[in-house]
């Protein structure tokens, strides 16, 4: 069956099956003891974006990869020694470090992957 990435998650546990959730705010409005099912698990999306990301995120359970499927966009990382920017063209892939607040800063319209586990994920705004 055929899936949207850009407004359904592909959940994948940690048995190895994987599922079809809602994704965007639909999921992430779940009560804290609903997301925790999901904890354990990667979550695998897709979107476009023609601006720049209004918050910060992070993961503190694991690492992120975020690809750039096309377009142009900075990858900031917050990092012990400062903000790092990571420059990505279409086909680049970066492994955004567990506990790392970052966002993106479009160049051009993009669209990107990303698989993370989503775990005690936290934002804030840019």
């Amino acid at each position: 069956m055929a899936t949207d990435l850009s407004s359904h998650y592909v959940f994948l546990d940690a048995t190895g099956a994987a599922a079809t959730v809602a994704g965007g705010d639909a999921f992430w409005s779940q009560s804290h003891d609903d997301l925790e099912k999901y904890g354990r698990g990667w979550l695998v999306s897709e979107y476009e974006f023609a601006s720049d990301w209004p918050q910060w995120e992070m993961h503190p359970e694991a690492d992120e990869i975020v690809r750039l499927m096309s377009g142009a966009a900075e990858l900031l990382l917050e990092l012990p020694a400062g903000v790092h920017t990571v420059r990505m063209a279409a086909g680049d892939a970066c492994v955004v470090p567990k506990g790392a607040w970052h966002t993106v800063k479009v160049i051009e319209p993009c669209r990107m992957l990303h698989i993370t586990m989503g775990a005690g994920t936290r934002h804030r705004p840019a």
